[in-house]
C-alpha cells in the first residue's frame, strides 16, 4: 500500500471512529428508549468507565464540602459530617429518578437517621428527602412483629393487629384501649390524616382571641394556630435587609390539613437596591379568610432570609412556630418549647451569646457551628436568649408561653426519640434495608421529578445524617460504595406522538 492510500485509509478510519463516538454520545444524551442510567462506584478512576458509565462515572460530581468526607484505602467515600452535596447529571428531562445507594452504616444513637434526596426549592434551600436507614426501626424490625401494606409498616411491640386499617380504626375510636401512655405511638416519614389530632381541641378556645407577637422573625417560618370563630385574620409588616442580590418576593399561605385555602403574594417593590445593606421601608401585609370552621390551621411565610417579619398580629391566642424559629433583635428573648432538645446555629459574629434551654446553659462562641442542647427536665422547656440572631431547631414547636403553645403532631421516631421506651407501636413509610454481604446495605429510592430543581442538566443531591459532626465525640460515619442513578420517562415514539 502506498503512502497516499495509507493516509486516506487512516483518515477514513479516524472519521468513522469520530462519527461513531459522536453518534454514541448523541444517543446517550437523547436517550430515545426513554431511560438512562449511570453507575458511580467510589473506587479508582478510568477514562473508559466515565465514557461508558461503568465504575467511577462523570454523572456524579465530587462531594462537597471537602472537609466533611474522606476516602478509605479501598476508595470508598466516608461521610464524616452532615450534610454532603453532589451535582448529578441528567442528559434531558425525565419523569422519574431511581436513586440506589450501597452503603455500610457505622452509626449510634446520636446519629440514628440516614436520608437522601434532591433539591426542590432553591430559594428556601428545601430538599425532598427519603429514608435510607433508620437505626431504631432496624432494631425493632428484628425483634417486633410487623405488618406491611404497600410502603407502610406497622411495628408492634406485641402482636395485636393483623392489618393497618384495623389498627387505625381502633386508634380512632378509643386509643386508650391499646395504649398505656400518651407516647405509645410514634411516626416516621408518614402524615396520616386517619389519625385523630392528639390535642383536646374541645378544651381550647378559652383564651382571649388575640395575640401580638413581640419579636421579629427572619426568613421562612411555619406556624400552627387554633381558630375559635369563623374568620382567620393575620397581619404584619415586612422589612428587606438587602443583603443579597435577588428580588425578595413574599408569600403567605394558609392551610387546613393539607389543603391550601388562602394566600397573599407581594412582589418585591421595596425600592432600595439589593446588596446595599440598607434596611427598606416597611411594607404591610394582611390575610383575612371568612366562612371557616373552628379548628386547627397552619400558615407558612414563604420568603428567603433577606426578609424580616415584624408586628405580627393574629386573632387567636394559640401560635406555635413549627420545628424552627429565627428571631432578629437586640433585646432579651423568652420562649418555650415542647421538645427536650434544641439545635442552635449562628450565622453572624453578632449573634454569639449564651442560651438557656430547660435545665441547661450553652455558650455559642463559633459561627456556622451547630450546637446541640439536651435538657434533663420533663415537660416544656424554657428558652432564654440574650438577643436574637440564633437559629433554633427541633422536632417540636416554639411558643411565647404555655397558654399559646399548640402542637398536633405525634411523637417522631427521630434521633432524639427520648420516649422510645414508651412506644408500643411505630407507623412508618419505611422498609427494612436490604442486607448484602460483609455488612453492606442497598437502598433504592424513587423520586417523581415534578417539583425537583434542575439547572444546566444537573440535579442537586443531598445525603443527610443529622447529628453527624466532625467535632462530635460520639464518632460515627457512613461508608458509601456506590451511588447509582436510573432515569425513566417518555421514549422517542411517545415524544413524536405528543408533538402531533
Amino acid at each position: 500500500m502506498n503512502i497516499k492510500g495509507f493516509k486516506l485509509r487512516s483518515k477514513m478510519i479516524f472519521r468513522s471512529l469520530f462519527l461513531g463516538i459522536v453518534l454514541f454520545l448523541s444517543w446517550q444524551l437523547i436517550s430515545p428508549t426513554g431511560s438512562w442510567s449511570c453507575q458511580h462506584q467510589f473506587q479508582s478512576f478510568s477514562f473508559f468507565s466515565q465514557l461508558f458509565h461503568t465504575g467511577n462515572s462523570a454523572c456524579v460530581s465530587a462531594a462537597s464540602p471537602v472537609e466533611r468526607w474522606a476516602k478509605n484505602p479501598n476508595g470508598h467515600l466516608l461521610m464524616l459530617a452532615d450534610p454532603l452535596y453532589f451535582s448529578v447529571f441528567s442528559p434531558r428531562g425525565f419523569r422519574q429518578i431511581e436513586l440506589e445507594i450501597i452503603y455500610r452504616p457505622h452509626l449510634n444513637e446520636s446519629q440514628a437517621i440516614f436520608e437522601a434526596g434532591f433539591l426542590a426549592d432553591p430559594s428556601l434551600w428545601r430538599y425532598r428527602l427519603e429514608p435510607v436507614y433508620n437505626l431504631w426501626l432496624e432494631q425493632i424490625s428484628s425483634d417486633w412483629p410487623f405488618i406491611r401494606e404497600g410502603n407502610e409498616y406497622l411495628f408492634q411491640r406485641e402482636q395485636q393487629f393483623s392489618n393497618i386499617n384495623d389498627f387505625l380504626v381502633t386508634w380512632q375510636q378509643d386509643s386508650e384501649k391499646i395504649c398505656k401512655n400518651s407516647n405509645c405511638l410514634a411516626l416516621y416519614n408518614v402524615n396520616k390524616e386517619e389519625l385523630p389530632v392528639i390535642l383536646d381541641l374541645a378544651a381550647l378556645g378559652q383564651a382571649p382571641p388575640q395575640l401580638i407577637f413581640p419579636y421579629t422573625l427572619r426568613g421562612h417560618h411555619q406556624f400552627y394556630s387554633y381558630l375559635e370563630g369563623d374568620t382567620f385574620q393575620l397581619e404584619g409588616n415586612l422589612l428587606d435587609l438587602n443583603e443579597n442580590k435577588d428580588l425578595d418576593d413574599f408569600e403567605l399561605l394558609l392551610f387546613k390539613d393539607k389543603e391550601q385555602i388562602a394566600s397573599v403574594k407581594l412582589k418585591d417593590n421595596r425600592l432600595e437596591e439589593e446588596m446595599s445593606n440598607t434596611l427598606s421601608a416597611l411594607q404591610s401585609f394582611k390575610l383575612s379568610k371568612d366562612d371557616l370552621k373552628p379548628g386547627l390551621y397552619r400558615f407558612e411565610f414563604r420568603v428567603n432570609d433577606d426578609i424580616l417579619i415584624k408586628d405580627l398580629q393574629i386573632n387567636s391566642q394559640y401560635l406555635s412556630a413549627i420545628h424552627k424559629i429565627w428571631l432578629w433583635q437586640d433585646e432579651e428573648i423568652n420562649l418555650i418549647s415542647d421538645a427536650s432538645y434544641v439545635q442552635v446555629k449562628s450565622l453572624s459574629p453578632k449573634a454569639k451569646q449564651k442560651i438557656i434551654f430547660g435545665s441547661e446553659e450553652k455558650e455559642v462562641t463559633e459561627i456556622y457551628k451547630q450546637y446541640e442542647i439536651i435538657s434533663r427536665q420533663a415537660g416544656w422547656q424554657k428558652v432564654i436568649l440574650e438577643k436574637g440572631g440564633l437559629i433554633l431547631e427541633n422536632s417540636g414547636v416554639f411558643a411565647l408561653n404555655a397558654l399559646s403553645l399548640i402542637n398536633p403532631e405525634y411523637p417522631r421516631l427521630d434521633r432524639f426519640a427520648s420516649h422510645r421506651g414508651q412506644i408500643d407501636f411505630a407507623l412508618a413509610d419505611y422498609s427494612p434495608a436490604e442486607k448484602l454481604a460483609d455488612g453492606w446495605y442497598r437502598r433504592r429510592l424513587v423520586f417523581d421529578t415534578a417539583g425537583l430543581y434542575r439547572e444546566n442538566s444537573y440535579y442537586n443531591l443531598m445525603l443527610s445524617v443529622p447529628g453527624l459532626r466532625l467535632d462530635s465525640q460520639a464518632g460515627g460515619l457512613i461508608e458509601i460504595r456506590e451511588i447509582n442513578l436510573k432515569y425513566s420517562g417518555s421514549n422517542i415514539i411517545d415524544k413524536i406522538k405528543s408533538w402531533f
